[in-house]
């Protein structure tokens, strides 16, 4: 009446042997481990647009938290058997418990379902039978013992009956008693299988894995009375299945997805290509590593294919397996080095295959959008393949800029497709963009998920981004929002943000959250018109911000330690440069009293004080005797050496070019160095490194060469500089510390 067919899951032996015994047996029925509201995609497996390796996937409409995966590939018996029932007109149902039932399980049952204590202490046998079945039989785990007795050899459909009696004996032998979810599911199966039989098919064919087989095959053991008992009660939700694109490397143990295969690409070969898998999987070897370069012939892929297959025997192997070829192509192809064998682990083993899936299967609209806009912006290809790849953008193109706005609105949706190479500085004035694209199968879940945002991607990231502005108090998170929104073209969410910029920026009494704010501001101010964005709303916020700041900076740094002043020192930094950037009079003049009050601030910190001296001197509002005496000022024996150390560390933060091309300066440094007493010295030294440190090679390589000649001195009347006295001894008593102090050593 029925007949049991247990097999590996994704198995290309168990796929052969199992097609065979289908064709034997010619059923009127096909039950399949499967979640059972796994079934409605059953009617689109024959789509000629469906292409392995592929998905269903089952959620939960109203909780997107709850979603499973039930992945094939071309060589998975499960796919197989389909294919072939529908093919035939059959009745082909999946029978495993519903996923609605098993997002629905209680935390007290999933605790059940884990190992217990007790559990630790069971016989290894009882923990994990196939395990201890390929321990004796001299395999280092089930897998490879599996592959070896029943992927790899050819078997006859008798094989299946063998695989009862197995794991009949294990299951009843050992007493290993079965966790809650087995239980369950077992349970289930068992409902379907009685269905099916109350239904009338009089040569029903069930196909699962092999360890149920016991449960389903003996049905008179269990009584259906037990069996309703243990179901019943059990709630059930409504969920929604659906096909997505899979790949080799989610299939593979790698990835993390406990059922998948170590090597779906050489599963693959082994599905269509059994009696000639070496030589084939050897060919292939040589012509992937011929065209990355390296040395591969056809000798190569000969003597590699034979030793394979005597390290099999040797091993006592009916044919040579994945180790075995791994290995002779380590020694003949690779000589012994990694790199090759990497690969050839990456192509050959694993494999880059992606699936597809037709755009006339059902999608939610939000993905119906999302790849309209991949086609228009000519991303299809990348979308579709699955690996990951860089990819450039022009900003002046509109198909680029299309493509940037669509990757940054899937960003925001948390749909990390691509990953932006930030530039250095993190500026956005750049026509250019380099991304790293890599779409995962996982992510079409958080595009589900994303669905309750709108209909559209730009929809969803406009209504997420106005979402996060409500829930922002903080002035940097909303200027944080403000740059997402406008890398993403979301126009109709950035005209709002600016407008709570304004309100929140009206009552921020916090300078430096407003220096924080100002980069960014000027950055979309000043380059918004490369993404086409209108930006005078942006404009009239920072001609509010940028007099509040020059009027509270100097009482900011006033009396603060030498870590805030440090972060103080890096704000100034960026907000000069976004002053300089917006290029308006008005912003330079306000700005730079604000640093000249700094400037001859005693109780600033020396480190500003130094820093705003220089950047004064760059602009040119301090002349070079100006900034001669500003250094001789701070630099006197008046002041603390290390105060003196942090100004000058400020004054050349960056550069050290000044006391190269302007000797007075030079000559300052020189003679507050001569005029420390050795004790103070030594104590300023490590301070001093600090800021020399940071020189480039050159620039210190100048310097040393300056302290061995001395700065050259002003022109005399006379029209030419008299020669420097230099002293041989003098000079190599203090070169060594010199070149301590410069990092030459």
């Amino acid at each position: 009446m029925y007949k049991i067919y247990g097999i590996r899951h994704h198995g290309p032996g168990s796929t052969r042997s199992l097609l065979q015994a289908l064709e034997a047996q010619q059923p009127d029925c096909l039950l399949i481990e499967a979640p059972e509201d796994a079934s409605s995609a059953l009617e689109y497996m024959l789509h000629p647009g469906l292409h392995p390796p592929v998905a269903i996937l089952i959620y939960d409409d109203k909780d997107l938290r709850h979603a499973s995966y039930l992945p094939f590939a071309e060589f998975s018996p499960e796919w197989q058997a389909a294919q072939f029932g529908l093919a035939q007109g059959l009745d082909v149902r999946f029978m495993d418990l519903p996923m609605s039932m098993q997002f629905q399980l209680g935390e007290e049952e999933e605790q059940l379902s884990l190992s217990l204590p007790d559990a630790v202490r069971e016989a290894p046998e009882v923990r994990d039978p196939m395990g201890y079945m390929a321990r004796l039989a001299g395999y280092r785990d089930s897998e490879r013992w599996w592959e070896a007795t029943f992927e790899q050899p050819e078997h006859d459909i008798d094989i299946f009956a063998t695989i009862i009696s197995l794991n009949t004996a294990l299951r009843d032998e050992l007493g290993r008693s079965e966790r809650p979810l087995n239980r369950l599911r077992e349970a289930y199966m068992r409902k379907q299988l009685r269905k099916a039989i109350k239904d009338g098919f009089k040569n029903i064919a069930v196909v699962c894995g092999a360890w149920h087989t016991p449960a389903l095959h003996y049905l008179d053991r269990f009584k259906q009375k037990d069996d309703n008992t243990l179901l019943k009660g059990r709630k059930k939700r409504k969920t929604t299945a659906t096909w997505i694109p899979w790949s080799y490397q989610r299939l593979a143990f790698q990835s993390g997805y406990m059922a998948g295969v170590v090597s779906p690409a050489y599963y693959e070969l082994l599905f269509s290509k059994r009696e000639e898998t070496v030589q084939y999987w050897m060919a292939r070897v040589a012509g992937l590593l011929r065209g990355e370069g390296f040395d591969a012939s056809a000798a190569q892929a000969v003597d590699a294919a034979r030793l394979s297959q005597t390290l099999a025997g040797m091993r006592g192997q009916p044919v040579a397996g994945i180790d075995a070829m791994k290995e002779a192509a380590l020694a003949v192809f690779a000589q012994g080095s990694p790199e090759p064998l990497e690969l050839i682990e990456q192509e050959l083993i694993i494999g880059q295959q992606v699936g597809e899936v037709p755009d006339s299967i059902p999608q939610i609209p939000l993905q119906q959008d999302m790849e309209a806009r991949i086609r228009s912006a000519r991303l299809t290809k990348l979308y579709k393949s699955g690996a990951p790849e860089d990819k450039a953008l022009d900003l002046r193109k509109d198909t680029h800029l299309d493509a940037s706005h669509l990757l940054h609105q899937l960003r925001i949706l948390d749909v990390p497709w691509g990953r932006v190479q930030e530039q250095p500085d993190g500026k956005l004035g750049s026509f250019s963009e380099y991304w790293h694209l890599h779409w995962q199968p996982e992510y079409v879940i958080r595009l589900i998920q994303a669905g309750m945002w709108g209909n559209t991607v730009e929809a969803a990231a406009n209504n997420y981004l106005l979402k996060k502005a409500q829930e922002a108090h903080k002035l940097d998170e909303l200027v944080a929002l403000a740059r997402e929104a406008l890398l993403a073209g979301v126009t109709a969410a950035f005209n709002p943000l600016v407008r709570q910029l304004e309100d929140a920026a009206a009552v921020t009494q916090d300078v430096y959250a407003l220096m924080q704010a100002l980069p960014v501001l000027a950055d979309i101010q000043r380059y918004g018109d490369t993404r086409q964005t209108d930006t005078e709303a942006v404009e009239a916020l920072i001609r509010h911000m940028v007099p509040r700041i020059a009027i509270g900076l100097p009482a900011a740094v006033l009396n603060i330690e030498e870590e805030v002043a440090r972060d103080w020192l890096r704000q100034l930094v960026q907000s000069n440069r976004a002053i300089s950037l917006l290029n308006e009079p008005a912003f330079h003049k306000e700005w730079n009293r604000s640093l000249a009050q700094i400037t001859n601030a005693v109780p600033a910190h020396p480190l500003l004080r130094g820093l705003c001296t220089r950047t004064l001197f760059d602009k040119s509002v301090l002349s070079d005797e100006a900034a001669a005496t500003q250094m001789r000022y701070a630099l006197s024996s008046a002041a603390e050496a290390e105060q003196s150390a942090l100004w000058l560390e400020g004054f050349l933060y960056g550069s050290g070019l000044l006391l190269i091309h302007i000797p007075a300066l030079w000559q300052i440094l020189d003679e507050w160095i001569a005029e420390l007493p050795q004790i103070v010295f030594e104590e300023t030294l490590p301070l001093l490194r600090r800021s020399f440190a940071n020189f480039s090679p050159p620039e210190r390589e100048k310097m040393l060469s300056l302290s061995k000649t001395g700065a050259p001195k002003p022109e005399a009347e006379g029209g030419a500089l008299p020669k420097a006295a230099f002293d041989q001894k003098r000079a190599k008593v203090v070169l060594p510390t010199l070149k301590l102090l410069l990092g030459l050593d």
